[in-house]
């Protein structure tokens, strides 16, 4: 009992600094400098219509995100924080796979298959900011794939879908995934940046660090700031054209969460809209909000409830799997979704 109530107080300290770091995926200065974007967007949209800004109509329209706050989608988005928080630790460190042990193997690899590279004689610092991006891009490049493959593979959507079912979209919804989903993408993120991050150091010719804010990339903090918590917001902020094909604005991660069959299966990336513009997955978004509805359509079944949201991936996954589940399954269990023909 003491080594539990341990336990859960190290939780507490654990959030505590979550909420102040910085580096977090999901902290107060992240969260301060989203609002601030935003009323800047909002007094910045006001001037260009109508001449001048005019507060109380931005007032009104950042108070507007309390009608959103106090619905049954973000209760359960508040509950997925709280265990991924206090239940199941640091989700990232659960991986089966490691970034840096996939990068220690491909620099093994390649020294066994063509030899010791010659150490570069590039200034260390141009050497680190290399393989600073170079391990970004792996990130995002595995983002990429595993969200593709949870939109076209039925099995894996199942447990994706959790995610989806979000109705309103607010900062917490990021903590909104299953635990399988959570575990699969963290593996195929490790896989590809440990990729990139082995090659790029064998070219070097010699061990380096990456750039870190805390024990994060630092290039993946400053997308925290400009972009994270206002992907999953009211917001419609779009960015168009060129930059529209190479960032993914909030507008453009809000067109994802739609419920509209035009827009399944689009901008799958993280913050880069470059996969998506590759593969052909991008979907621009126009200037005016369009006023998405969010969701999944799951007939029958309740998207907020506990046992929806951690148990019954399980039963559609094995229904899946096993033909005698399948047939004997109950129509509420098979469910309708996004990404699915």
């Amino acid at each position: 009992m003491l080594n539990l109530f341990k336990l859960q107080i190290d939780k507490i300290h654990q959030a505590a600094a979550m909420l102040l770091s910085p580096a977090t995926i999901f902290s107060l200065p992240q969260l301060a400098a989203a609002l601030v974007l935003a009323t800047a967007y909002l007094a910045w949209r006001q001037h260009s219509r109508h001449g001048r800004v005019r507060p109380r109509a931005i007032l009104r329209a950042l108070l507007a995100s309390r009608r959103i706050l106090f619905t049954r989608s973000t209760y359960a988005d508040l509950f997925y924080y709280l265990v991924n928080t206090f239940a199941m630790g640091a989700l990232v460190g659960w991986g089966l796979i490691s970034g840096g042990a996939v990068s220690h193997f491909v620099v093994h690899t390649l020294t066994a298959t063509f030899g010791a590279h010659a150490p570069s004689t590039l200034p260390d610092w141009t050497l680190r900011a290399g393989l600073t991006f170079a391990a970004f891009l792996g990130y995002e490049f595995g983002y990429y794939v595993d969200h593709y493959c949870k939109h076209k593979i039925p099995l894996l959507w199942e447990f994706h879908k959790t995610h989806h079912s979000a109705e309103v979209l607010t900062p917490l919804t990021v903590f909104r995934v299953h635990p399988v989903d959570t575990l699969i993408f963290v593996d195929a993120v490790a896989l590809s940046a440990g990729l990139l991050h082995g090659m790029f150091t064998y070219a070097a010719g010699k061990s380096l660090n990456i750039f870190l804010i805390g024990n994060s990339n630092i290039i993946s903090v400053v997308f925290f700031f400009l972009l994270v918590h206002l992907q999953h917001s009211q917001f419609w902020i779009p960015l168009r054209g060129l930059p529209g094909r190479l960032l993914l604005s909030p507008a453009h991660h809000q067109i994802h969460h739609s419920l509209d069959p035009a827009h399944y299966n689009s901008n799958l990336g993280s913050f880069l809209a470059i996969f998506d513009w590759m593969f052909g997955t991008l979907s621009i978004p126009q200037q005016q909000s369009p006023r998405l509805r969010f969701g999944v359509l799951q007939p029958g079944t309740d998207p907020h409830r506990i046992f929806t949201l951690l148990l019954t991936p399980f039963a559609t996954a094995a229904a899946l799997l096993l033909p005698k589940a399948k047939s004997a399954a109950p129509a509420s269990v098979v469910l309708v979704s996004p990404g699915q023909d």
